[in-house]
């Protein structure tokens, strides 16, 4: 799948680039002492920005909708602070194996690995949350599709109405299926049923102009209506 990079995407890569240029410029302009305590630095300051690089690109890669954008945020975030603080540890102990003689070398990598440890644990744990949330709101979107959907056809047939008291009718007709709970489920799936061909044969009646009967069928959807709240309370307190 090919990534498409907005602005947003794009301005993130430079600024982490320009970091990696930075950061090599300071590790080698600076006459640090190579010691195993400065490559173990280096080494680790280098993989954070990557890491920041990495995580901007899967957030292009699989971040198709502004939701899922939203609660990757966190998980930038904390990037960030991993940056920082590894960038911020690894400066500390160059300069500390600059000027201390035999300094420790393998202090560097426990600290870095303890740090790089910690962020992949959050990142993790964040990362089943978000996708948690999002199955959650997925599956509480297609439970509400019915009732959008009767919204949607009874405004479709409100817009081909002309008489006075019929569109009024329709008026507090969209208004009941508006104040509805938006919520189905599969018990709901009979009177759901009768409302949706209620909904169609009112529009084809509207069509043919037998403004009476619509005018009965727009009450008989009003009373459904009703029932099908009645029922959304009862499985509720079930």
């Amino acid at each position: 799948m090919k990534m498409k990079f907005d602005k947003n995407t794009i301005k993130n890569l430079t600024i982490f680039a320009v970091v990696l240029v930075i950061y090599n410029v300071i590790s080698f302009a600076i006459p640090f002492k190579h010691t195993p305590t400065f490559w173990g630095a280096y080494v680790f300051g280098t993989v954070a920005i990557l890491l920041q690089i990495g995580i901007v690109l899967l957030a292009a890669n699989g971040a198709e909708t502004l939701r899922k954008k939203v609660y990757a945020f966190p998980v930038f975030r904390m990037g960030i602070i991993y940056l920082a603080v590894q960038l911020g540890v690894s400066l500390v102990f160059s300069v500390a194996a600059n000027f201390v003689e035999n300094f420790p070398g393998w202090i560097i990598y426990a600290v870095s690995v303890i740090v790089l440890g910690v962020f992949i644990i959050f990142v993790l744990l964040t990362d089943t949350a978000k996708d948690e949330i999002i199955k959650l709101e997925e599956e509480e979107e297609r439970q509400t599709v019915q009732i959008k959907t009767f919204r949607i056809n009874i405004d479709s047939i409100m817009r081909r109405v002309d008489d006075k008291d019929l569109l009024k009718l329709l008026e507090k007709l969209s208004d009941t299926a508006k104040y509805s709970d938006p919520v189905s489920c599969e018990e709901l799936y009979a009177i759901e049923s009768e409302i949706t061909d209620k909904i169609g044969e009112l529009g084809s009646t509207i069509q043919i102009g037998d403004i009476s009967y619509a005018k009965v069928l727009a009450g008989q959807i009003i009373d459904l209506f009703d029932d099908r709240n009645a029922q959304c309370k009862m499985y509720k307190r079930k």
